[in-house]
């Protein structure tokens, strides 16, 4: 499984932490030394929901508030599954590297240069993962691109200058040449995961500002 580093309650005792779903997108897993519940993490509100059976008086609502916010902002990181908590928060890890079929794409990403990359460079102090931080250096990187002038001049989509803007980052932060189209699309849908709102939601903004500024080419 593709998860953050666990994160301990202090409203139960137990530990939480992010873990990508089978059925897509991020859930949060809080494990007890007698219980494990997995519950999702709706986009639209940040709100958790059970992701299966969960019982309401281990988990309560106040456990998975506080799962929650421990997890939030907290970069994906490859660990073993946990297979035991005990009652002091101690944990027992199974090997790394089992990752399921269907997270393959996930699991390939977090273990790129250019994911690590990204991490190291956008970590605020407090340890998180600063949307922020990425977000600003990302959109100056844009304003001093002549290919995104171009892209926008020729209105090319917002979208498609995000990909241009984050597949060059990534490639300069990691030294490496770049990603591949199905890489980068799985790059970016990790950092989105990992947020309750579209990681590059600033960028895409100020980018769609400067195409409603630009004025349609004149055919000859």
């Amino acid at each position: 499984m593709i998860r953050t580093e666990a994160a301990q309650l202090t409203s139960i005792k137990g530990l939480a932490y992010k873990q990508k779903l089978a059925a897509g997108g991020a859930g949060i897993t809080i494990i007890t030394p007698d219980n494990k519940a997995v519950f999702t993490i709706n986009k639209r509100d940040g709100s958790c929901v059970p992701y299966g059976q969960a019982d309401g008086e281990v988990f309560t609502a106040a456990a998975v508030k506080e799962a929650l916010a421990l997890t939030s902002g907290l970069p994906y990181k490859r660990l073993g599954n946990i297979a035991k908590v005990y009652a002091d928060n101690r944990c027992d890890e199974l090997p790394a590297g089992q990752d399921e079929p269907d997270e393959k794409d996930a699991a390939d990403v977090i273990a790129s240069a250019e994911y690590n990359a990204f991490i190291a460079q956008y970590t605020d102090k407090t340890g998180k993962f600063s949307y922020q931080l990425m977000n600003k250096d990302l959109i100056q990187f844009a304003a001093r691109s002549s290919v995104v002038k171009t892209m926008l001049a020729e209105n090319t989509g917002a979208d498609n200058a995000v990909k241009y803007i984050v597949k060059s980052k990534a490639a300069d932060l990691a030294k490496n040449k770049g990603m591949s189209d199905s890489m980068l699309s799985a790059f970016i849908d990790t950092f989105d995961s990992m947020n309750t709102r579209s990681a590059f939601k600033e960028l895409k903004s100020h980018l769609r500002g400067k195409l409603s500024n630009t004025k349609p080419r004149q055919k000859q």
